[in-house]
């Protein structure tokens, strides 16, 4: 066989190999995904050094099509005791499709800010499998309250992630 058909024959077998790769792709909901919003941030004034929150949300899809949402929190300068802690952090996480709630979830984190001057703490709701595709984000809000300021709960909304 001349070099000139050994090339045709090797690159038709390539090609062949790449058209039946591309002709058969897996279905776009079978494949995993996770998309997420960029860290945000809230600082809040206690009686000692300010609380600093910063937290992630994420929707992710798995290969069975289980989506799930999930808050990844993380704060510095907490701590402190009777003094400057905080009476109340919960954190609600909630999965959406075309904003309509399929799964939510709510985490209290008033005893480790309190706690403890730093750390990070997930949290995430429960699966939720579908077929149907498109529209699914996290979103979620923080509910805090400043422990003997006398001033009550305050919220935090957060921004929603892109949808998957």
């Amino acid at each position: 066989m001349s070099i000139r058909t050994k090339f045709a024959a090797t690159t038709a077998v390539a090609t062949g190999a790449l058209v039946d790769v591309l002709a058969v792709p897996a279905p776009a909901s079978a494949a995993a995904a996770t998309k997420c919003t960029n860290t945000q941030h809230k600082e809040v004034d206690t009686v000692g050094p300010d609380l600093d929150m910063y937290i992630e949300l994420c929707v992710s899809r798995d290969a069975s099509n289980r989506y799930r949402a999930r808050a990844m929190v993380k704060w510095s300068d907490g701590g402190g005791g009777a003094c400057c802690g905080m009476e109340k952090v919960l954190v609600e996480v909630r999965l959406e499709r075309r904003d309509a709630l399929q799964r939510r979830t709510t985490g209290n984190l008033q005893a480790s800010m309190s706690g403890f001057s730093s750390g990070t703490i997930p949290v995430e709701t429960s699966t939720y499998t579908s077929s149907s595709a498109g529209g699914w984000t996290a979103d979620g809000k923080v509910t805090y309250n400043i422990q003997s300021d006398g001033a009550g709960d305050k919220t935090w909304d957060l921004g929603g992630s892109p949808s998957i």
